[in-house]
């Protein structure tokens, strides 16, 4: 009768259960990762909170009620909004994701470093359809996600130490 009446849940909903860290002023640089996989991102949450970075968390167009990405239907987000930086490990073969994906281009272009994380056989594809995000061959590993998230540097081709 209603239909699908409820917002889409976003990322600092489905981490209200996860610890503040000693940063409650907003005084880090504030990532918003896109995983849909809950414990990797609680993963990364941990590691970025190590080194003094603060997290929130998009399960991407799959993971609530609606599959539309606000984002890829408005070019606005409040999460990317809020966020310094943007580290998308969505699956680029899904369609859905793709669109999600192409769409961070654009929030790149407005001077936020994005890092989206491709395939070891997609990644050069990737990294020239977005020129302007740092795209990295996969799966992403702790050294990969550190180095590529240090704010101000260039972004560019695939990285070699993935």
């Amino acid at each position: 009768m209603f239909g699908n009446c409820m917002r889409r849940p976003l990322g600092r909903d489905y981490a209200r259960g996860w610890p503040e860290g000693p940063d409650r002023e907003g005084q880090h640089p504030l990532v918003l990762f896109e995983s849909p996989d809950g414990a990797e991102a609680h993963g990364v949450w941990k590691l970025l909170s190590r080194h003094g970075y603060r997290m929130t968390w998009c399960p991407g167009p799959k993971g609530g009620f609606s599959r539309q990405c606000a984002l890829a239907t408005t070019g606005h987000c409040p999460l990317v909004d809020e966020a310094d930086a943007v580290v998308s490990a969505l699956d680029l073969a899904d369609p859905l994701d793709r669109e999600v994906v192409r769409a961070l281009h654009d929030v790149e272009a407005a001077d936020k470093p994005v890092v989206v994380v491709a395939s070891r056989g997609s990644a050069a594809r990737w990294a020239e359809e977005l020129p302007d995000c740092r795209v990295v061959a996969g799966p992403l590993s702790a050294k990969v996600i550190i180095r590529s998230l240090t704010l101000g540097t260039p972004v560019g081709a695939p990285t070699a130490d993935s």
